[in-house]
Formats: structure tokens, C-alpha cells, sequence
């Protein structure tokens, strides 16, 4: 009975992260990179680096969401709809540890309370529509922390292999995960009675799977001189702390679970502190503790970094889902009408925002350029190829990164291409040393009369580089129709 029930939260989670699906596909500069590199993977270029951070060009994520991707890609025939497919199956599948880790702090009740939360959470939906390497770290982050639960509460000795696996598959997906070290540290001081014997096969069995999980970043820190671990070094020499960011991320959680109007997100965060009480005071301290230090070790990214964003607090929140559940057993027990009351609470907020933001892709928090779906992408595509005809024609755009045209390149050759059996010249400069086969001219005089002009969200952009780019175009084309798809525009032009 429990698993026909956990089965139909589980169907509940993929209805909810299918929601506008394909329409809602996100697809930007990084995820054409990523997926150009997947497919040097089925080519036999193998990768021992991931993608790049943000943060600095010294620091990377291991090379298994290539990995991940490439028969994906492969089975798709290269459609990052597929993929994105993938990604909201693969959340979803984070039912399943929560179910768990609420059976074994609290009961039945709270574990499937928990994992119905999660499958209807708005943050977790967010995280299922990005086609990235940050968000396939949720569920790993879960395994660790059923993991550290089994360890600590039931005695099992297995649950090692769990947090070695967990915690080995998040840093595949980002060297942020390092921190969750400072989780088990203090559980383990903490809770350290509670620890069973651990076995020698146990131990070494688990350190073999995770320096083999992790083992791309050894390999590569040998052959690139550890320069990864010296630029985390050098970054934390002299470290800026930034707690308001912690209050901002904690706001964000309450706002995304509980509350979405930020004015009102003290009334959750004060019952979740009377449970924190509640907790405390029954006894329960232990369990208190290990809800509060996973909350802890979520957020510590956002003090040492100050960066707001979803991509370092993968799974963080479900341990306020965790608290809020064993608040709703409770007042389930004096009051059903209450505890129903409450959790349609819940599931509005949660279904508001979803229905609200979802439509259009990724929020602002996850994502630069918000409204780079792929469905708008192809529309453009469309309009650009009818229009053309039979005739030839060059497109230049505006992107971000500036000057790169990965994502446009990626989605002529796959859709352009198989749809329309032929390509662009794509007008130049362009930046050296990314993929693509679109052939690329620099030469004005020899672009044909017919061009098109797509301009990307310009958030990020600078107003000077807008200018000079648009400067430049209207010197050398006139525009003939604008055109816009969503937050895409297409200007058709003729040469002057």
C-alpha cells in the first residue's frame, strides 16, 4: 500500500514538472555548449573537465553530466526537448529519498507529507526546466543526507555507501558540495553516540565508490596542476562574507514553499521556529539538529560567495519541507480540518507560482536571460526559412555571451538544417574557438541581399556595446519587417 502511494506522488511530480512541456524548454549559450561537448563525447573525444563556472575560468564541475547527456542526445536524435524530458524525470525521482528520510526522523505520515511537498514544489519544478549541471545535483544531496539518516538513526551501517555515492555525484555536478563535509563533520560530532559499528568493508568499500565517482577530478587536477584546488585556495585566502545573502536565500525558500508574497514570509518562518522549539523541547533534539545543519550547510555557499542564485542550495530546502511536515502531523492529530486547511495552503502557493512563472521557462534567480525557450527559437527559425524561400541569406545576432553564436549555430544545425536541408552564412566577427559549421563571413560586400537580425534578451548587455552593434547594422542593412517570438526578436533585412 505504502509504495502504491508513493508511486501515485511520484506520477503527481511528473504531471506537475510536464506542465507546458515542450513549450517551456529553456535553451541557452550554456546548454548549446554543453551539448556540443556531449556529442564530441559519442564522437570519441572523451572529457575529464566539466563546464566552466562563472565564478572564475580556473574552477569546473566534473565531466558526468556529459556523460549523462551524450545518449541522451544520441536516442533523441539531438533534440535538447529530450533531454529537458530527462531532467524533469530525474527530479521527480527526489520523491523517493524524502519519503524515506521523513519515515526514518519522524513516521509514515511525515515522510509522505514531505515527498507530496516535493512533488508539488515550485522550486524543485524550477530546477527540473534547467537543462544544466547545478540541478542534477538535488537528488544526489538527498541520497547523502537518507544516507546520514540511516547511519545516525537506524543504526545502518549501508547508509555509508549512500553518503559516499550522494556526496561523490553532487561534486561531480559542483565543487560548491565540498561544504557538505562540514555537514558530516558536525553531525558526526554531534551525533557521534549514535553511530554503529562501522565494518571494514563498509568503510573502505564506500571511500573506493566515491574516489571513483570523483575520481575526473583527481585526474584532472594532476594533469592540469591542480588548479582547481589552487584557485579555491587563493579565493579563500581573504574571503568576503556575505550574510544578508544567507536571509535573502532563506526569504526565497519560505517565499517558494510557503508564502509567495515576500511581505508576509515571517508568518512560516515563525511557525517553523515554534517547531524548532517544539522539537527541542520533546526530546527530539538529535533529529532537530540534523534537519538544522543540513538547512546550515545549504545555504554557507551564499555567505562565502554573496551570489543569490538556485545553483549551491540543491536539495537545502527539504529540510524545512521536513519541519513543516512534522508541524502538519502534529496538528493533524487535534485538528484533520486544520492540517487540510494548511497543506491546500501549501499546494496553492505552490501551483500560483508554478502557473504563474513556469510558462515562461526559468525565473530570473536561475538564469541570465529569462525566455530562451527553445519552442519561441523555433518559431524563429521558421519564420526565418519562409521568409527566405529559395533564396540565400546571412543572420547575425545578438547574444550573450557577445559576439558567440553557439546557441544559434546549435539550433540551425539541428533544426534548421534537418528541416530546411540547408544553413546560413552567419555575418562576422565572430568569436574564435567555439563549435559550430555554419560558415562565417567577414565581409560585408560578399553577404547576400537578404539578411535577418535575431537579438537575444538583452539583459547584461551594455547600452554602448547595443548601440555600436546596432550602429553598425543599420550602416550596412536596412530593416524590412520586425518580428517578435516571446522575448526573441527577427529583424528581416536587405542590404544597402
Amino acid at each position: 500500500m505504502s509504495f502504491k502511494i508513493l508511486l501515485g506522488i511520484f506520477i503527481v511530480g511528473l504531471l506537475v514538472r510536464f506542465l507546458y512541456f515542450p513549450q517551456n524548454v529553456y535553451f541557452a549559450y550554456d546548454q548549446a555548449r554543453d551539448s556540443y561537448t556531449a556529442l564530441d563525447i559519442l564522437k570519441g573525444d572523451f572529457k575529464i573537465v566539466g563546464p566552466p563556472s562563472a565564478a572564475s575560468d580556473k574552477l569546473f564541475a566534473g565531466p558526468l553530466i556529459f556523460y549523462i547527456l551524450a545518449p541522451i542526445y544520441w536516442l533523441g536524435n539531438h533534440n535538447p526537448e529530450v533531454v529537458s524530458g530527462f531532467f524533469r524525470v530525474f527530479n521527480a525521482l527526489g520523491v523517493f529519498p524524502v519519503f524515506l528520510i521523513g519515515r526514518i526522523l519522524f513516521n509514515k505520515f511525515v515522510g509522505f507529507t514531505s515527498a507530496f511537498l516535493f512533488a508539488i514544489s515550485y522550486e524543485q519544478s524550477q530546477y527540473s526546466l534547467f537543462i544544466s549541471h547545478q540541478p542534477l545535483a538535488v537528488v544526489p544531496v538527498l541520497l547523502l543526507w537518507l544516507g546520514l539518516a540511516m547511519l545516525f538513526f537506524r543504526k545502518e551501517g549501508r547508509g555509508l555507501f549512500l553518503v559516499a555515492t550522494g556526496w561523490g555525484l553532487a561534486l561531480q555536478f559542483h565543487y560548491v558540495y565540498l561544504l557538505l563535509f562540514f555537514g558530516i563533520f558536525f553531525l558526526v560530532f554531534l551525533l557521534r553516540k549514535n553511530l554503529p559499528i562501522i565494518k571494514t568493508k563498509d568503510l573502505f568499500g564506500s571511500l573506493a565508490i566515491f574516489f571513483l565517482i570523483v575520481g575526473s577530478y583527481i585526474l584532472s587536477e594532476i594533469k592540469f596542476n591542480f588548479r582547481i584546488t589552487k584557485a579555491l585556495f587563493l579565493s579563500s585566502a581573504s574571503p568576503n562574507f556575505h550574510p544578508k545573502s544567507i536571509i535573502y536565500v532563506l526569504n526565497r525558500f519560505l517565499h517558494d514553499t510557503f508564502w509567495s508574497d515576500y511581505s508576509f514570509t515571517f508568518i512560516p518562518a515563525v511557525l517553523l521556529i515554534f517547531v524548532c522549539l517544539k522539537l527541542y523541547r520533546d526530546r527530539d533534539r538529535q533529529k532537530l539538529f540534523f534537519l538544522l545543519i543540513w538547512l546550515f550547510v545549504g545555504t554557507l555557499s551564499y555567505f562565502l560567495s554573496g551570489t543569490p542564485s538556485y545553483y549551491y542550495s540543491a536539495g537545502a530546502s527539504v529540510s524545512l519541507i521536513l519541519l513543516s511536515s512534522y508541524l502538519l502531523g502534529n496538528i493533524y492529530k487535534k485538528s484533520a480540518a486544520l492540517a487540510t486547511l494548511c497543506i491546500g495552503g501549501i499546494i496553492f502557493n505552490n501551483l500560483f507560482l508554478i502557473s504563474s512563472i513556469n510558462p515562461k521557462g526559468l525565473n530570473s534567480d536561475m538564469v541570465i536571460q529569462p525566455g530562451m525557450l527553445l519552442s519561441s527559437q523555433k518559431e524563429a527559425l521558421d519564420y526565418i526559412y519562409k521568409n527566405a524561400g529559395d533564396e540565400h541569406f546571412s543572420v547575425n545576432s545578438l547574444t550573450i555571451p557577445y559576439n558567440i553564436n553557439t546557441t544559434w549555430n546549435y539550433l540551425f544545425e539541428w533544426y534548421g538544417k534537418k528541416k530546411y536541408s540547408r544553413l546560413p552564412i552567419w555575418v562576422g566577427p565572430v568569436a574564435h574557438g567555439y563549435p559550430g559549421s555554419i560558415p562565417v563571413s567577414d565581409r560585408r560586400s560578399d553577404l547576400p541581399n537578404l539578411q535577418f537580425l535575431i537579438i537575444e534578451p538583452t539583459v547584461g548587455i551594455d547600452s554602448y556595446i547595443k548601440h555600436k552593434f546596432f550602429n553598425e547594422e543599420n550602416y550596412f542593412s536596412r530593416i524590412e519587417e520586425e518580428k517578435s517570438f516571446g522575448t526573441i526578436t527577427v529583424q528581416k533585412r536587405q542590404k544597402i
